[in-house]
């Protein structure tokens, strides 16, 4: 299983728009191929941060099956105009 960590800095003040975005797709990761969980989660020591973890079957699940589909740009065309900049994304290895 795979672990993906997305971390989010949204704009100033945005924090509730995004979270309420996040959750009118948040259907659209859960329901793809080899996606087992979806969470967001709202950062405490930096205002405006977010971490988004999903646990994936395998990490081309992820970056090659879910990355080229239309829900994907669903989804990133939900939240992006709440974000300052990209995420940080990063892949674990869950054992």
């Amino acid at each position: 299983m795979i672990v993906e960590h997305a971390e989010f800095r949204v704009k100033p003040g945005a924090s509730d728009a995004f979270e309420a975005a996040f959750e009118q797709v948040r259907a659209l990761l859960l329901e793809a191929d080899g996606c087992l969980r979806a969470d967001l989660l709202r950062g405490v020591d930096v205002i405006d941060t977010f971490l988004l973890r999903v646990e994936w079957e395998r990490l081309e699940d992820h970056t090659e099956v879910f990355a080229s589909t239309a829900a994907s740009r669903r989804l990133a065309a939900a939240i992006a105009p709440h974000c300052d900049g990209p995420p940080r994304v990063m892949h674990f290895i869950a054992q």
